[in-house]
């Protein structure tokens, strides 16, 4: 009897099918076809596989620069890991055919699993050996940098890929200044409230108060209250993890009323608000409990539109915030390729290199991903859009957290204030908006999944 495992290779038409073919679609119905669609860790390695075949596909149309050992070392990688994911699922339906649908179409795939991830390690092993050279320098060309002088037209600009390139710049010079309050939370859940204009409200010095002490930007788990009081609103509650609640002089609030989450707008100085610094990881970029004591606060949009406006607001301050992630990859490759070991025929050295060829394929997907989010931001379809945003997200949180720890590894050799710098920021980037186990259900409730 023929295994059903081993190191049969795939032909470029049977790649190029499986590729096309593994989408949410296809891959949600294969799990619910068995026992595992409640199954929360095979839910959280379906949402890391669809990330990753996105991020391939769109390595594959080019607009990403990607030296090819990268893209076949992608490619390979994540065809392998659907391998794996289609014989978990399946299990023993796998072994012997007991009438499911999915195990002829997918049996080749899970059978070149092996020659697969071997193909992975030979890619790998070649752009290690370019590593070095045009692959780490040409990640400055990425984009160009913005001196700070220039970021306020940039952030509060019409266009998307002026933000991108405020917080890229922000990432990759590792800047103190903290800009996402206004630019990528108050600004964004103003305008997407779809208020009408109003010169009283200067974007520029506010910030957002969504989450409260579970950190969850559910619009379900809010509890601050707004009730009415004559021609105005009384806020009451709390809200915490707030950024830039220091300096910002309007913070716009997410408050249930008797019509569901709204937004409303409160002034920094207005009775019955105290604002509590919190013991922040990045005292850079420290954040706060703010408590409302029957605050007066003007609604913003509709009543009950909070909902749509904490979500729409989460897709775009991700998107932002994978601008700033890649800025802090970047930087960091740098850093990394200027300490490597001394002699190019040791052994250090062909492993270090090789690690940097890891990071540097992480980079490629995850570069690709955020480039996908801006561009579909001005989209019209909302829903590609903020499965975009979900997808870069998870994309760029994953390539800036294991940077992070390269960098961390090797800090005898850097300059010990850029590797804090680099480690308490990526991890700022990551947490901020839930952290990885709600951005990836975020994706899949995205997806409708």
């Amino acid at each position: 009897m023929e295994p059903t495992t081993g190191s049969k290779a795939l032909t470029r038409e049977q790649r190029d099918n499986y590729l096309g073919t593994l989408n949410e679609e296809t891959l949600s119905a294969l799990m619910r076809s068995t026992w595992t669609w409640d199954d929360r860790a095979l839910r959280r390695r379906l949402s890391e596989l669809l990330t990753g075949l996105t991020a391939v596909r769109e390595l594959r149309v080019g607009e990403v620069g990607c030296p090819a050992p990268a893209l076949d070392a992608a490619e390979a990688r994540v065809l392998a890991a659907a391998g794996e994911f289609v014989a978990e699922v399946l299990g023993p339906r796998l072994l012997a055919d007991a009438g499911n649908a999915f195990r002829e179409p997918l049996l080749p795939l899970v059978r070149a699993t092996g020659e697969l991830t071997a193909q992975a390690t030979r890619a790998l092993d070649t752009l290690a050996v370019d590593v070095t050279g045009h692959v780490i320098e040409r990640n400055e060309a990425l984009t160009s940098i913005l001196p700070e002088d220039k970021w306020e037209a940039e952030a509060f600009g019409s266009h998307a890929t002026g933000l991108a390139r405020l917080a890229y710049s922000a990432g990759y010079t590792l800047a103190q200044t903290d800009w996402f309050p206004a630019a990528g939370l108050g600004a964004q859940a103003f305008a997407i409230a779809g208020s009408p204009t109003d010169d009283s409200v200067d974007v520029r010095r506010s910030t957002l108060a969504a989450a409260e002490k579970t950190g969850s930007w559910d619009p379900a788990m809010v509890r601050t209250r707004a009730t009415g009081a004559g021609d105005g609103w009384r806020l009451t509650g709390e809200k915490w993890y707030v950024p830039g609640a220091a300096t910002a002089e309007k913070i716009f609030v997410i408050a249930r009323n008797i019509g569901g989450p709204s937004l409303y707008l409160v002034d920094r100085n207005a009775a019955g608000i105290t604002v509590e610094q919190l013991d922040s990881l990045d005292e850079a970029r420290p954040l706060a409990r703010i408590t409302f004591q029957n605050t007066p606060a003007v609604l913003i949009g509709l009543e009950g539109a909070g909902g749509r406006i904490m979500r729409r607001t989460v897709d775009r301050a991700t998107t932002v915030l994978a601008a700033e992630q890649m800025g802090i990859v970047d930087r960091a490759l740098k850093c990394l390729s200027e300490v490597l070991p001394a002699s190019t025929d040791s052994e250090s050295w062909r492993g270090y290199t090789r690690k940097l060829a890891e990071l540097e394929l992480l980079r490629a997907g995850a570069t690709a991903l955020w480039y996908r989010a801006v561009k579909l931001q001005g989209d019209d379809d909302l829903d590609a859009s903020a499965v975009a945003a979900a997808m870069a997200h998870i994309g760029c949180s994953n390539a800036v957290r294991q940077v992070a720890l390269r960098v961390t590894s090797v800090a005898a050799d850097l300059d010990s204030a850029k590797v804090d710098t680099i480690a308490t920021r990526a991890r700022g980037t990551d947490l901020l908006l839930g952290g990885p186990a709600l951005a990836h259900e975020r994706l899949l409730e995205r997806l409708g999944i």
